[in-house]
């Protein structure tokens, strides 16, 4: 689940709506995923140190940018 949202994050533009998300790592994964899972790849890695994604703000995520 991890690797396909960062693999999701990677691709996109800019910030994405959690919803977004969802429906682009389903379509990558080419079947149904837990909404649950998703909403917690994305927040566990969103906080502490060692983190792959940034909130940017309530519901939008990016990949975070080193430096």
């Amino acid at each position: 689940m991890l690797e396909t949202v960062t693999v999701v994050l990677e691709r996109a533009r800019g910030p994405m709506w959690i919803r977004e998300i969802h429906a682009a790592a389903e379509e990558l994964a080419g079947q149904p995923l837990l909404w649950k899972s998703v909403k917690a790849a994305l927040a566990v890695n969103a906080e502490g140190e060692e983190t792959r994604f940034e909130r940017v703000r309530r519901g939008y995520y990016r990949i975070k940018k080193n430096g």
